[in-house]
């Protein structure tokens, strides 16, 4: 748990307030004149042994105010931490991300930020911040996928390939042999084969989904390379061999006229 000390008000310059996140624009629903009418802190920062003030809770009214006014001086409220690390700090923030309800696009870029940083570790991130897993994985994932599936893209960093099978209406129908794909040892789905696959199904071919052999007979279809080599062995030139040959203008003699066919 984090172990802050006495919270105190101050009045800081607003732009010395540090963040991790970028996305700003269109993510709060409060008017600016609600941060600024008032001298009530509304952010609360904490303070690390180098002096910096890192934002930690009121995000909305932080991201209203920096759009705003960012040299601003604001009353905030500031706690003293003095050994958290970068790590701790983005916990505390995708913590409050979620206590405050801001719009996805911040949860998820926080998010972003704390599988990177912790390695996938979706169990660690559960343990720092509160979260359940369910809410962890509602922010990365479609819905309709699987649980099993969300574990394993999680497991084996295939998490934007899953998303894109979930969402793509052309490959409803085939969803059960696409997740097996993207996770079977050898022949691994690759959005290139994906590709070729929903090429494959605009030109009017299909996969039979009651064959036992359906999870083959697509590593056959998207095989690329044995795909071309079938196309090339069916290839066929029609015979244009070049003829050459001497043309004389009206029968003159003097008149040749060397001609390539």
């Amino acid at each position: 748990m984090i172990k802050l000390d006495f919270i105190k008000i101050e009045w800081v310059l607003f732009r010395k307030i540090k963040a991790r996140h970028t996305s700003s624009q269109s993510l709060t629903r409060h008017s600016y004149h609600k941060y600024t009418s008032a001298n009530i802190p509304y952010v609360h920062v904490i303070r690390n042994k180098h002096g910096e003030l890192l934002l930690h809770k009121g995000i909305e009214a932080y991201n209203k105010l920096l759009l705003n006014h960012p040299i601003k001086i604001v009353p905030v409220f500031i706690s003293d931490w003095e050994q958290i690390s970068e790590l701790e700090w983005t916990f505390q923030l995708f913590q409050s991300c979620m206590a405050e309800n801001v719009k996805y696009e911040l949860k998820h870029e926080y998010l972003a930020i704390l599988l990177k940083e912790t390695k996938y570790d979706v169990k660690k991130i559960c343990q720092h911040t509160g979260c359940k897993k369910q809410d962890v994985f509602s922010l990365i994932f479609n819905e309709t996928i699987p649980e099993k599936y969300m574990d394993l893209a999680i497991k084996h960093n295939r998490i934007h390939i899953v998303n894109e099978i979930a969402k793509n209406p052309v490959l409803q129908h085939y969803r059960s042999v696409l997740y097996t794909a993207v996770f079977q040892r050898k022949e691994r789905l690759t959005f290139e084969k994906l590709k070729l696959f929903i090429t494959y199904l605009e030109a009017g071919y299909e996969l039979n989904m009651n064959s036992i052999l359906a999870l083959e007979n697509f590593n056959q279809i998207v095989d690329r390379e044995e795909a071309l080599k079938f196309y090339w062995d069916h290839l066929h030139f029609p015979d244009t061999q070049i003829m050459e040959g001497v043309f004389y203008y009206k029968g003159d003699k003097n008149s040749m006229i060397n001609v390539r066919l």
